[in-house]
């Protein structure tokens, strides 16, 4: 792991440059979304509010091979617990390579992906300072486009943390139904801690997410086009979301969540998603339950 971080930075580099000169045309389909969620927590002892923006920048040629790149800043505000008010502030940088080859033998496509993390902190701790994540992953979808198959390896290491190392294994299955205007995911989250006197005492957590997305037809009320329910439901910490190029390195053990998200497309080359949620937390090592509100506000814009 701390040798993938020193080929990463160099590789996050490369795509950037790569970004930057890919001409959009019949051979490649490119976006940018910028995004920005302010968000709050009620109940906890130590912590206030939070903010985050993420710009990702996505190249997919022929929908043979695509790589994309993402910069998330965040921010987490604590209360004064004594020694006065303090804040967090993180960089994160991430990575994304697909391949896609098409096979009839499976009546589908099927993606090779692997996504690699690095992220730095003022953490005053330094516990959840220079983390690096790598996770390859391997999908399926049928010709059809209603039946989705995933599984997806991750291993996050903390060099700071007593070198914990969290291993991840997240099997997902989609599938789309009345005529594909409906789609539902389910994603299991399995993750085990190298060492559960680092990870608050939890050793092996288990969850499940499940996402129902509806497409509406033209015309719909305030111009949707399409909304979506996502509800998580058991433990976990440490986890990794590469479907949002997120890392929870600084959330304590999370005990479910529920949001609702809303779409719109003003244009054929521009998505607005709107995003309202609430994520359930304890902090074992003080027990204390909290929870945190936000809002997820981005901006697809692609050519």
């Amino acid at each position: 792991m701390k040798n993938f971080k020193r080929s990463l930075l160099p590789a996050l580099a490369l795509s950037s440059v790569m970004a930057t000169n890919v001409n959009a045309g019949e051979d490649w389909y490119v976006s940018t979304t910028l995004s920005a969620m302010p968000g709050m927590y009620t109940g906890s002892v130590e912590r206030d509010s939070l903010f985050s923006g993420s710009l990702i920048l996505n190249a997919d040629y022929l929908d043979s091979f695509s790589f994309a790149m993402a910069y998330n800043n965040t921010a987490i505000a604590f209360k004064d617990t004594g020694a006065g008010t303090f804040e967090i502030a993180q960089d994160a940088f991430a990575g994304r390579l697909q391949y896609h080859f098409f096979t009839d033998m499976l009546g589908g496509k099927v993606t090779a992906q692997v996504v690699g993390h690095i992220i730095s902190n003022d953490d005053p701790t330094g516990l959840t300072d220079e983390v690096t994540v790598i996770a390859p992953k391997l999908a399926y979808i049928n010709y059809d486009q209603d039946l989705y198959l995933d599984v997806e390896y991750t291993e996050s290491y903390y060099p700071n943390n007593g070198d914990l190392t969290m291993t991840q294994i997240t099997p997902s299955i989609g599938f789309g139904f009345n005529q594909n205007a409906d789609w539902l995911r389910i994603k299991a989250y399995l993750i085990t801690s190298s060492d559960k006197n680092l990870s608050q005492g939890e050793e092996s957590l288990n969850s499940v997410d499940i996402k129902w997305t509806h497409w509406l037809a033209p015309g719909a009320t305030l111009g949707l086009d399409s909304f979506f329910i996502d509800v998580l439901a058991g433990k976990r910490i440490f986890a990794v979301d590469n479907d949002a190029f997120t890392v929870y390195n600084l959330a304590d053990v999370q005990q479910g969540s529920v949001l609702l998200g809303l779409g719109w497309k003003p244009g054929e080359s521009v998505d607005i998603t709107a995003i309202a949620g609430v994520e359930n937390y304890e902090n074992k090592l003080i027990g204390n339950v909290y929870n945190q509100q936000y809002l997820y506000v981005s901006l697809t814009k692609s050519w």
